[in-house]
């Protein structure tokens, strides 16, 4: 019995699919395995050898972004920018979905280091656009207006990353640090406090907790016998000053009533353990202040709420302070394991799952 024209014509259809996919799959995969092995090269520092795995999966697919992507990222990486912008930009014309924070804050790093900060605020705010919770794109931004001296623009980008994330360090140092150059005080406080919570860098800590101490000592001034306010002169244009203005009043007044035994908070600390001791005090009444302003108004607020909600407070505060004098905190410690732990405990389970 024959079999019909319409039904040989399906089995042949079928069969030439079928093949079709086969030699597709294992083109995919063979692509995926020299990009794999590229990425290996370059993590071990030998880029030429990370190319050429890229150029040979860029023969057999020529229109693969990720091919061109990773071959902008290891140009990048050998400082050769023109050939990492041609790359870069080759594949942004090219389907980008699953790459597109990545491959935007490399094409405008990129720019960024070629010194054309316009061609990288453009391509940011244009990858922004297709990657709209993304905190890599909005932190590349926020460091292409600090070269370019813009303050406010900055703050406004990096205020778009930290709502992206609660874990990238850097998003919250340049938010703390930012805020103090604008002269948004209580967020300055926030985002300091938790950068440095957050951060593995020392220098990061270091310049954090150095700058709270400075900052607050310097609001108040000792001359002689004479005890002076001593407001920092920023220039302020948004509506939030007068918010600011009784947020520093209140720190002010407790620098000049507040006492530590026979010390004014005022008075110069001698040692690392007065400096602790100062912060430490500074630092409790401070959070109260900051958790209940109306200037923030994003998720670091309700941070500081949930450490006062929890009662910990007191273990978030020495926690951060015990670079400035460690045989203070383990004084502190010996007493609080506990609290410290179940610190950790609720921003790990809690506050990062929210």
């Amino acid at each position: 019995m024959k079999k019909s024209i319409a039904l040989l014509f399906c089995i042949a259809t079928t069969s030439l699919f079928a093949a079709s996919n086969a030699t597709k799959s294992a083109n995919a995969d063979a692509i995926e395995r020299l990009i794999n092995e590229g990425v290996q090269f370059h993590e071990q520092g030998q880029f030429d050898d990370a190319i050429a795995k890229y150029k040979q999966a860029e023969k057999k697919d020529p229109k693969n972004a990720l091919v061109k992507y990773e071959m902008a990222f290891t140009y990048h990486a050998k400082r050769d920018l023109d050939k990492a912008l041609t790359y870069a930009k080759a594949a942004t014309k090219l389907k980008t979905e699953n790459i597109d924070e990545n491959l935007y804050s490399l094409l405008g790093s990129i720019y960024d280091e070629k010194g054309m900060p316009d061609s990288a605020l453009a391509i940011y705010r244009e990858g922004f656009k297709k990657s709209p919770n993304s905190a890599n794109i909005p932190y590349n931004a926020t460091i292409t207006y600090m070269r370019k001296n813009n303050a406010d623009s900055a703050y406004a980008w990096i205020k778009r990353s930290i709502n992206n994330t609660r874990t990238h360090e850097g998003s919250y140092y340049y938010a703390g640090f930012l805020a103090s150059q604008i002269g948004k005080w209580p967020a300055f406080y926030a985002y300091t406090m938790y950068s440095t919570f957050i951060s593995k860098k020392a220098e990061i800590i270091r310049d954090n907790l150095s700058r709270l101490y400075g900052k607050t000592k310097y609001l108040v001034i000792k001359k002689d016998n004479a005890v002076e306010m001593n407001t920092p002169n920023i220039k302020q244009t948004d509506s939030d000053s007068t918010v600011n203005k009784e947020f520093l009043l209140a720190i002010q007044t407790m620098l000049t009533m507040d006492t530590l035994g026979t010390r004014k908070l005022y008075d110069k600390d001698s040692t690392s353990e007065q400096q602790t001791e100062f912060l430490i005090h500074i630092l409790e009444k401070t959070i109260k202040l900051v958790a209940f302003t109306d200037e923030i108004n994003d998720p670091i607020q309700r941070f500081f709420q949930g450490l006062i909600r929890e009662r910990l407070v007191n273990a978030f505060i020495y926690t951060i302070c015990e670079p400035i004098d460690r045989p203070t905190f383990a004084q502190w410690l010996i007493k609080n394991r506990t609290e410290q732990a179940r610190l950790f405990q609720w921003f790990n389970k809690e506050w990062l799952m929210l």
